[in-house]
């Protein structure tokens, strides 16, 4: 690894991917000088932000998939502000005839910080190593650094999607700031202590999935959304069932159902006459939320 050539200015925004991956890079800024303000976003989420008025380093962001060209509008705006856009996702190329230099790219790279390490940026080799962890969990070992934020940002997920909307934000600041000062956060340290507890609620939830109507359609009621891993559940669930009804109860403890699929030519958003969103997961509510509504919706009745 190279020693820290780079230095950042103080007041730099940083801009980066909520995973772990993009969370240690950002951290990896903080190491380098950038102090102000910190933005984890997605890649879609990125051209929904203000323009920006100062020096901002973005770290982890990909081209949208979706709507490459919203990204590129942003990052064409914005060049005069950007000082540095690291990122190691396919796709990203067309950023390079925006920013130049400053666009440092290699889909070849395991994680973002991996690649910051190989350009200049000094890392902790434990960094990179959760890092490559955190972002290519089949091809690296979990660390224990990468397995402390992964549970704790597992917790946080689950708590937003409970209500909490500032849960994940505050955890990956807290986490940042343990890895930048060397102390552990009391907060983190909750976090990945209650996670045990969720995972085993969501392992008991998967094996109770049963068979909905259909051979590939599986059901399962579960006590509230926090209670479980949601993701975690609905991805287990699928290799049972290619689609997954699950009856729960809101934040404001009211009943919803949550419909995902693996199916590539199934279309939720179209089945169920929503307006917009993921077509292969969506949350029912108020007299939509019940199983005769989704049977009659999937043509059971």
């Amino acid at each position: 690894m190279k020693k820290n050539a780079i230095t950042l200015t103080p007041g730099t925004t940083i801009i980066a991917h909520g995973d772990g991956d993009g969370t240690i890079a950002a951290a990896i800024c903080r190491l380098a000088g950038a102090n102000g303000r910190l933005i984890t976003t997605q890649p879609f989420g990125l051209a929904k932000l203000a323009d920006l008025t100062g020096p901002a380093v973005v770290v982890d962001i990909a081209v949208d998939n979706k709507s490459p060209q919203a990204t590129l509008d942003w990052a064409s705006r914005n060049a005069a502000h950007i000082t540095l856009w690291f990122d190691h996702h396919t796709g990203s190329e067309p950023l390079a005839e925006i920013l130049g230099e400053r666009f440092v790219y290699d889909p070849t790279a395991p994680s973002c910080p991996t690649l910051m390490a190989e350009n200049g940026f000094g890392v902790p080799v434990a960094w990179v190593e959760a890092a490559n962890a955190c972002d290519r969990p089949t091809d690296y070992a979990q660390t224990a650094l990468s397995t402390r934020y992964n549970s704790a940002f597992t917790v946080a997920l689950v708590a937003l999607q409970n209500g909490d909307r500032n849960a994940v934000e505050t955890v990956q600041a807290a986490f940042i700031e343990e890895l930048v000062t060397g102390e552990l956060s009391p907060l983190v340290s909750k976090l990945e202590g209650d996670y045990p507890v969720l995972e085993a609620t969501t392992l008991a939830a998967i094996e109770r999935i049963e068979k909905f109507y259909y051979p590939e359609f599986g059901s399962v009621e579960v006590d509230g959304q926090g209670s479980v891993d949601m993701t975690s559940l609905l991805i287990g669930g699928y290799k049972k069932y290619p689609t997954v009804i699950v009856p729960t109860i809101s934040a404001d403890n009211e009943k919803v159902i949550v419909v995902g699929t693996n199916k590539k030519d199934l279309n939720l958003v179209k089945i169920f006459n929503l307006g917009s969103g993921n077509p292969s997961r969506i949350l029912l509510t108020g007299n939509e939320a019940s199983l005769d509504y989704v049977k009659m919706c999937f043509g059971f009745m």
